[in-house]
């Protein structure tokens, strides 16, 4: 089983999210409080836990949660979210998964001592149901298929 370990925002852009004990995830908008709250279809960012705690190891240091600016740490996912995917967390939240990484040559003017993982494995997605959504929330993944 998925769940959401932690669910960060931020004051303004290219500055370190802080953990919430709760957000509001608005349909069309992003996350309620979030420097990017309706800039673009790239409502909210996801990391892997599993990607992190790599990241961690190769560090040498704990990347403290939004450290990396995401908004979404999310534990137990599998190692590739195909595009066109959906994420539902808790009972009402829904995301679509529209993007991984960043297009090459695209800047990404943020890094934590030196890192930055959202240009490589991270997720971009958009908000396709709001609700609120809180830290433990189960997550389910319904799988895009190609047929």
């Amino acid at each position: 089983m998925a769940k959401v370990l932690a669910i960060c925002v931020s004051d303004k852009r290219q500055e370190p999210k802080r953990p919430v004990a709760e957000a509001r995830f608005i349909e069309g908008k992003g996350i309620e409080g979030d420097s990017h709250f309706g800039f673009s279809t790239r409502h909210v960012s996801l990391l892997r836990y599993e990607d992190i705690k790599c990241a961690e190891e190769k560090a040498g240091f704990v990347f403290p949660p939004g450290s990396l600016a995401e908004n979404l740490v999310i534990e137990g996912l599998p190692d590739e979210i195909p595009i066109g995917s959906r994420l539902k967390i808790g009972s009402d939240v829904v995301l679509l998964v529209i993007e991984k990484g960043k297009k090459p040559g695209e800047p990404h003017s943020y890094d934590y001592r030196g890192w930055c993982l959202l240009p490589e494995v991270g997720y971009f997605l958009e908000v396709v149901k709001g609700g609120i959504a809180k830290p433990g929330d189960e997550v389910v993944l319904e799988i895009c298929t190609t047929d």
